[in-house]
């Protein structure tokens, strides 16, 4: 099936899901809403696949900081943001850095994408949607797409962001896609370093990272460290259309690693903000150059995004989060 193909057949499946949806049990109880967000979601979603085909694309070349396929991803990821209605951030919707990452003998330049969605002012604290777009370039002549890897998540806070234009969310949102995860998240480091707004106003991260091929199973790390976080998570994963696990997120964790460096999340827990880290365990194309656009499963890729966009509604009406462990 071609690349086309595929994005039109899931129209058909993601309408299915959308039809199959009990009204109003798509976001928590009390959450006033003046368009449907999750069908704004499934409405986009053709456009959606298609943006995450394109980052992925040998034309990219692995999107690695400072390269040309850099600069091709941050213009789709920015008239996206544009699309959507954000503001652009103090130095616009590029936000540039130096860094010297681990194979790197001078400073480099890397760029964040943001835009920022006020809120109606009703609470505060300012919930930060994150996800990295660069990836390892090419290799030995071979190129590494990351379509998992991360187009998955930076396209996944684009989508997000489309999705909710319109949707008086209470606090404001900044929505970013980091530069240079892959020489140790660089531009969230440098994001928490010098955001956009103050940094005692940022109250929680949520991180998409490598989000696309769940096989069902889709992970919420993060609470093990801030408890008030749990049943939130909790009310989250009873309506998720995936399945939506707790955990990967403490030392000794039952469930293996802990994922808690594994991504820019970690930037944000290092400044003492909880954060709600979205992602898959390791498959085998992880990090090789067979983790393309056709590895993907269209609908596993929307649930996944359904979960994510239920996780922002939950937070907006629950924030801000009680020292004693309680929303």
């Amino acid at each position: 099936m071609t690349h086309y193909a595929r994005i039109a057949l899931v129209a058909g499946v993601v309408s299915a899901w959308a039809a199959s949806v009990p009204p109003g049990s798509a976001w928590p109880a009390g959450t006033r809403q003046a368009v449907d967000p999750m069908g704004a979601l499934t409405a986009d979603s053709a456009a959606i696949l298609e943006d995450l085909r394109y980052l992925s694309s040998d034309a990219l070349e692995g999107r690695s900081p400072g390269s040309p396929g850099s600069e091709l991803a941050r213009r789709r990821l920015i008239a996206v943001l544009r699309e959507a209605g954000l503001k652009p951030g103090p130095t616009g919707f590029e936000a540039p850095f130096q860094f010297t990452g681990r194979r790197d003998t001078v400073p480099r330049t890397g760029v964040n994408v943001l835009g920022i969605r006020p809120g109606t002012g009703e609470a505060p604290g300012v919930i930060v949607v994150s996800g990295h777009y660069d990836h390892v370039g090419v290799r030995d002549g071979q190129i590494f797409n990351g379509a998992d890897d991360n187009a998955s998540g930076a396209v996944g806070v684009t989508a997000l962001a489309r999705a909710l234009r319109g949707v008086p969310l209470r606090h404001t949102v900044v929505f970013v896609s980091f530069d240079a995860e892959e020489s140790g998240l660089r531009g969230a480091r440098a994001f928490v370093g010098e955001p956009p707004v103050p940094l005692a106003d940022l109250a929680v991260n949520v991180n998409m990272d490598m989000v696309a091929r769940t096989g069902g199973l889709l992970w919420a790390a993060g609470a093990y460290h801030t408890p008030a976080l749990r049943p939130i998570l909790e009310d989250v994963a009873a309506r998720s259309p995936v399945t939506l696990r707790l955990g990967h997120d403490s030392p000794g964790a039952p469930e293996g690693d802990d994922w808690t460096r594994q991504s820019d999340h970690f930037a944000f827990h290092e400044a003492g903000i909880p954060f709600v880290y979205l992602g898959v365990e390791d498959h085998p194309d992880y990090h090789r150059p067979t983790d393309d656009f056709e590895g993907v499963d269209p609908g596993e890729y929307m649930n996944a995004l359904r979960a994510a966009l239920l996780t922002v509604l939950a937070l907006d009406e629950a924030l801000p989060l009680s020292p004693g462990g309680g929303a």
